[in-house]
Parts: structure tokens; sequence; C-alpha cells
């Protein structure tokens, strides 16, 4: 099963945003994992938060066949002394009716212009299935709706029974292409709403860069 793990990055106020994002993309993203073997998924991607934060926070996202660590893939070691701070990285695996590949896609696809994440928490009583089965539905409506400036084009969750006592945490993951402020278009969050899920977090992103191929460069 592939694994999503993520690290938040927020920049030291004195950090030139521009300097930053260029160093992830052509020397951090491309010599992640270096120690690990070659083969399998290892696509690694930067987003940075829309709004007008200062200074600005980033997530760096990593799909992969292997299971992630502390050190984030050897990143951490790397983007701090470019004048960032890194949280501790966290770790979820893949699910959703959508095939893993077909999910990965977007991510891989320089079009894809935006991310939204939405944390959702719900109570370990209730039957997973009841919200999963509607989750999958209403995300599928999500991605095959248009219109001429927002779009979302894949969406998949995963799901934690552990990193909250008493709930079961998930996390909606959508990709899109997006002319404006990333958004939803249908109504996946009612449908979360309806089935007794708690939104505890909601966060949107702009696509900074994407590298796909194996560990340290060696795609």
């Amino acid at each position: 099963m592939k694994t999503l793990s993520v690290c938040d990055i927020r920049l030291h106020p004195s950090t030139v945003d521009t300097d930053f994002e260029k160093a992830m993309v052509e020397e951090v993203l491309p010599g992640a994992g270096d120690g690990y073997p070659a083969g399998g998924v290892f696509t690694r991607a930067l987003y940075r938060r829309t709004g007008e934060d200062f200074p600005p926070g980033y997530r760096c996202l990593v799909y992969s066949d292997r299971p992630g660590d502390s050190g984030f893939f050897g990143m951490r070691k790397a983007i701090e002394p470019l004048g960032a701070h890194t949280a501790e990285p966290w770790h979820r695996s893949l699910r959703g009716s959508a095939d893993e590949e077909a999910a990965l896609e977007p991510v891989r696809n320089s079009a894809t212009t935006g991310l939204i994440m939405i944390t959702v928490h719900r109570s370990l009583r209730l039957i997973p299935e009841d919200f999963e089965a509607p989750l999958d539905a209403a995300l599928l409506a999500e991605v095959r709706f248009r219109t001429r400036v927002n779009n979302s084009i894949a969406a998949f969750w995963t799901r934690d029974d552990t990193a909250v006592e008493g709930r079961i945490e998930y996390l909606v993951v959508v990709f899109g292409q997006y002319m404006t402020a990333p958004r939803l278009n249908t109504g996946v969050l009612q449908t979360i709403s309806d089935t007794n899920g708690v939104i505890v977090g909601s966060d949107s992103f702009r696509h900074v860069g994407t590298v796909a191929g194996d560990p340290a460069g060696k795609a």
C-alpha cells in the first residue's frame, strides 16, 4: 500500500521565498531519499499555502511505497539550512475508491495547480463504512463536475485510527486546476457533515514543484 508523508515548513522572516522555492525544486526534492533503494513509487512535491501569511508556509508531500521517518527521507536536514523550520512529519496510508496510480498522476502533472487538504474526525464508535462510502461518492462527483474556473481532477483520502484518542482521523486530499483560490464545487463538505464527520482543519495550497523518480536524482 502506498504511503502519503507530510511535512509542514515555515520560512524564517528573513528568508527570500523565491530563493527557497528554487532551492527546494532544484536541489532538495531531487536529492531526497539517498540510501533508499531505487524502483517503486517515490514522488515528492512542494506546495505553498494560499493567502498572505508572513512568513509564508509550505507543505511538502511524498508519495511512496516506503515507510516514512522523522528525517522525512533526508530532506529535513537539507531544508532547515535554507532558512526554514520543519515540523515533525506525519505519515498516512492511501485509501479511497480511486486507483492509487490514477490518484497519483495529478501529482506528477505540472498542470495541477492547486491542492486542498481537509482533516476530519469521526468517533470510533461509529461504523466507518457509513462515512467512507458516501465520501467516495461525493469525491467522485467533485472530480466529474466541471466549471470554467476551478476544476478538481483527482481525490483520495487517508485514515488513521490511532492519531487521536477515541476518534478516526481522515485526511481528504483533492488536486485540481484552479484559476482562483482552490475550493470545492460540490457537496463534499455537506456529505462529511451529514455522516457525522467533524472538520477540524481545512487548508489550500498552490503547486510549486514536483520531482518523480528514484531517490537522490537517479530517475
